[in-house]
């Protein structure tokens, strides 16, 4: 059975920063913004140690904030993501769309499996983009309006069960090859200090 995202969730665009009135109070609260690397670390990708300062904003106002467990889709990758408890209280920014979604009718681990993976999915990502330049985005309509298998709630939690937990093995297998290359390093190293 089909479904559209706007059958099954609200959309919710984040917060531009252009329109948050930053203080230089340094006792105002300081929001760290949520970027694409905070993005990558939830969808299990490797973080890329990129020595760039994570973005605080100083404000008085009141922000959108993600929170753990929140699911979120990057309008510049065009992924979902759940949120991690590490990036809870961060500020959501326009690059990311808060997809509140039904319970009842959508389990988040599928919608991010099917939003990710699906080829349907890409089609219509790929109908719908707008631009011409390198970075294209779609629109809040144009995502409603996506459609969606959904199956019943019980097959999608254990489609997006198994999603989850091969995502989280291909992080570990990356970091498994990632240390064997720093002992390998550190042995050959030693040996050719040796040979001096």
């Amino acid at each position: 059975m089909k479904c559209r995202i706007d059958e099954i969730a609200k959309l919710h665009p984040g917060q531009l920063l252009t329109r948050i009135r930053e203080v230089d109070d340094p006792n105002a609260t300081g929001y760290v913004v949520y970027s694409g690397k905070h993005f990558l670390a939830d969808s299990f990708q490797p973080e890329s140690d990129d020595g760039k300062q994570d973005k605080v904003i100083r404000t008085e106002e009141d922000v959108m904030l993600v929170k753990q467990g929140m699911l979120l889709i990057s309008l510049t990758t065009n992924k979902a993501v759940i949120v991690s408890e590490a990036h809870e209280g961060h500020l959501l920014t326009s690059n990311y769309i808060r997809v509140d979604y039904d319970s009842s009718k959508i389990d988040p681990n599928y919608f991010c499996y099917v939003y990710n993976e699906s080829d349907a999915v890409r089609k219509q990502i790929a109908m719908n983009e707008q631009g011409a330049s390198l970075v294209s985005r779609l629109s809040l309509q144009q995502l409603r309006k996506f459609e969606l298998l959904c199956p019943a709630l019980e097959e999608q939690q254990r489609v997006g069960a198994i999603y989850r937990l091969q995502q989280k093995r291909e992080l570990l297998q990356l970091e498994k090859i990632r240390l064997e290359k720093l002992a390998v390093h550190a042995l050959l190293n030693t040996y050719l200090q040796g040979r001096n």
